[in-house]
Parts: C-alpha cells; structure tokens; sequence
C-alpha cells in the first residue's frame, strides 16, 4: 500500500513509518505531501495528518494510534510509544530520559538530509537501533552470568547472536 504523510518528517512521522514497515504493512511505500494544501489521494493511507484515521487521538500521538490499532503487543513497541508521546506531545518532553535526545536529533535530521525520503531512510535505522537498544537491555539482564566472565568483544558478539536470534 501507499501511506503518506506531511513533508518535513520529525519524531513521530519517522517512527510510525518505521512501525508500519516493521509490524503492519512490509510492503509499505511511502509519500509526502504539502498539508494543508494538498490532500491524500483515495488510493493512499494518511497517517500523521490532523482528522485521518491512523493520526493523533485522545492525548495520543500517531505512533500509538497505529500501534493501538493493529494491536501490537511487543514490550519494545511500548517502549518505544512512551519516547514518541513525549517527544511529539507539548508539555510530556520529560517523561523518558530518550525523549529530549529523539527530538532533538529529528528537528536537526530534516534539515541535513537531501530530501523527506533520505530522512524516513535514515529514520528508520535510527528507530529500529532503539528498538534493538531496548531488546539489549533485555537480553543483558537474561544472561547476565554468561556475559559476566566474557571480553568486551565476546560480550559484545554474544549480544549481537542474541539479538539475531529474537528476530
């Protein structure tokens, strides 16, 4: 399916295309439009725009609107829906320690790529990195014996094999 959404694609714009990709639609391609003055053709699937379906909701950003919706349980997942929420909703910036770091580094990351889609690009790995960051703490505290007698390297390709495994 094609989705679209708004240009300039910040925190929550990123990350629920990154979930969409991941956990909802593979097969995702991905548009951008200038909003308000043009508007989703019947063909494509708006997210992140005021008034569609898969946007903000009840003090909810996009992000876990969509989650919500396609019934997402992963723990990762709802983790990562709390550094979203407070990094995208006015006035929530404190709530996980991720969130003032995420902001910042998508309000400077849409102005140092080429284009909106070399910015989903770079999003994407930078959402499925803190995704993999929270499956790290995870699997670190599960095999923490294991890991206790290791070299950082062989820590380090343990986690990694770990990480692999789960996916």
């Amino acid at each position: 399916m094609k989705w679209v959404t708004r240009t300039f694609p910040g925190v929550d714009r990123t990350a629920s295309a990154w979930l969409i990709k991941r956990f909802v639609d593979s097969q995702a391609e991905f548009g951008f439009i200038d909003w308000p003055e043009e508007k989703p053709k019947p063909d494509q699937i708006p997210f992140d725009i005021k008034g569609v379906e898969h946007g903000h909701r009840d003090n909810k950003c996009t992000f876990e609107v969509i989650a919500d919706k396609y019934s997402i349980k992963d723990p990762y997942i709802h983790r990562i829906a709390e550094v979203v929420h407070a990094a995208d909703i006015r006035g929530e910036l404190e709530k996980t320690p991720e969130a003032s770091g995420m902001k910042a580094m998508f309000d400077g990351l849409r102005f140092v790529t080429d284009d909106d889609y070399e910015t989903l690009e770079t999003g994407m790995k930078v959402w499925e990195a803190l995704y993999a960051h929270f499956k790290l703490e995870n699997l670190e505290k599960k095999y923490e014996k294991e890991l206790e007698p290791l070299s950082r390297g062989k820590r380090l390709r343990f986690i990694k094999e770990a990480l692999n495994k789960e996916k």
